[in-house]
């Protein structure tokens, strides 16, 4: 059944679609059989019912009924599914290629004309990419500025983990928050792998031929018009070389000099047809050659450029979708009691609650001398992201619950910031020298003596004199 989905919700994967009849199906994700496109209000779609309810729907191929297409709005309303217009749509093409081939000058013809750009052919080709890059610039309009955008294939596996760990901490969290991020992350990642494994296996002389070129109304009917004067040509041919036996027969027997020269005036008419045909089919190719070959060169060129940029958005959305669920988690772990208490609370938890921080916390266990290819990967990308965006802190201090404030303090400046704790003077010291620090916040009612002498103590390791102390 054909209908157009009229309502959508992504925070809640839900939405309404509108058939024929004006009668309302409710429908959610769940059942949305289309991996490279996402549901949308306004969308065409093909759907299944059993009389109450969707049991199955997925984008139509048919979206757009622009002038002179061979398919109207009306007739998708009228038809039950994509086959019956497919059908449709072919057998008016074939009609009005028939119609071409009639009408056309082929005498005269200069060039052959087309139905529809190449850009068009390759916007149909990826307009499920295409619908799923559209989705995320729709729901990141209103998205601030966030400090460095992540790389989503490398960090994926954290941001599974720190979304779990978050509403396993705080099961209060509505997770439907996170619908609409995480349903554009599964369709652009759909539309990554389906694209990276064509990339093997790409032949783009059939994508070519079976987008472009069997569409293209005007040169169907050049290569029918061809085809059919070849015909022709092979029976004209096969005639004269007929006619020629029977001469040679007559000619023989004494024949009457009039039907012999009948015979001749006949197989000279026939010569001069067979030339025509020729003529003719030689220019047809030439025109069908030239039409190929300028066209299959534009083709290639915009199909690579069109997919590598198309490929690069993707992967550049998956990267800000990631980072963006990335940013909501942090966001919501400093106001979650339950990460507070679980998490944050932790004398030895230096990091802020988000994939950055359990990437380190997984390296850690690591010896970083004989780390796999993947692992390597993931710590020299740790490594680029901490040297631009970490600030470093320290505080002295033996109150937990003084310390906790500060984590959550600086952690809400910046996921990337480390909160490090010296509540003894040999932490200190081994901190201070091992470590390069922006500020150093130092709690005068818990420190072992004067807060004086542990800043003076800190300038002493402090070699380049960038430390600033803070009295807490």
């Amino acid at each position: 059944m054909h209908g157009k989905i009229m309502v959508y919700m992504d925070s809640t994967g839900r939405g309404t679609v509108m058939n024929l009849a004006k009668t309302f199906f409710d429908f959610n994700r769940q059942i949305w059989h289309d991996k490279r496109s996402m549901p949308s209000a306004g969308m065409f779609v093909e759907f299944h019912s059993d009389g109450k309810r969707i049991t199955g729907i997925r984008p139509s191929k048919f979206q757009d009924f622009k002038e002179g297409s061979f398919i109207t709005e009306q007739d998708f309303w009228r038809s039950d599914n994509d086959d019956e217009l497919e059908d449709l749509q072919s057998s008016r093409r074939s009609a009005y290629i028939t119609q071409l081939y009639r009408s056309t000058d082929y005498d005269n013809i200069e060039e052959v004309p087309l139905n529809f750009s190449v850009a068009q052919a390759i916007q149909n080709y990826f307009s499920g990419e295409i619908l799923s890059v559209e989705a995320l610039k729709a729901n990141l309009d209103n998205e601030k500025e966030i400090p460095c955008i992540l790389d989503y294939l490398i960090i994926k596996r954290f941001l599974n983990k720190v979304f779990d760990t978050l509403i396993f901490m705080d099961n209060s969290i509505d997770q439907s928050q996170f619908a609409a991020l995480k349903s554009i992350m599964m369709h652009l990642e759909n539309s990554y792998n389906d694209m990276k494994d064509k990339q093997k296996v790409i032949n783009i002389s059939k994508i070519f031929n079976e987008i472009f070129l069997s569409l293209q109304c005007h040169y169907q009917a050049l290569v029918s018009t061809i085809d059919t004067r070849k015909n022709r040509l092979n029976a004209v041919e096969h005639q004269v070389k007929t006619l020629r036996l029977e001469l040679n027969l007559k000619k023989t027997n004494s024949a009457d000099e009039a039907k012999i020269q009948a015979k001749q005036e006949k197989i000279e008419k026939l010569n001069e047809e067979v030339e025509y045909y020729k003529k003719s089919i030689e220019k047809l190719e030439a025109l069908r050659e030239n039409f190929y070959k300028k066209n299959y060169t534009v083709f290639e060129n915009a199909f690579k450029i069109s997919r590598e940029k198309l490929f690069s958005k993707i992967v550049s959305g998956l990267n800000l979708c990631a980072t963006m669920m990335d940013i909501k988690i942090w966001q919501l772990s400093l106001k979650s009691s339950g990460v507070k208490n679980s998490y944050f609370n932790r004398s030895n938890m230096e990091n802020s609650f988000c994939a950055l921080s359990f990437a380190e916390h997984y390296l850690s266990r690591l010896n970083k001398s004989s780390l796999n290819p993947i692992d390597q990967k993931l710590y020299t990308y740790i490594q680029k992201i901490t040297q631009e965006h970490r600030k470093n802190f320290l505080v002295v201090s033996n109150d937990l619950d003084l310390l906790c404030k500060i984590k959550i303090q600086i952690f809400t400046l910046n996921p990337y910031f480390i909160v490090k704790h010296a509540p003894k003077k040999v932490n200190y010291q081994s901190l201070m020298r091992d470590n390069s620090f922006d500020v150093v916040y130092i709690d005068e009612k818990t420190v072992w003596e004067s807060a004086a002498d542990i800043i003076l103590e800190g300038k002493h390791f402090d070699k380049q004199g960038k430390t600033k102390f803070k009295l807490i």
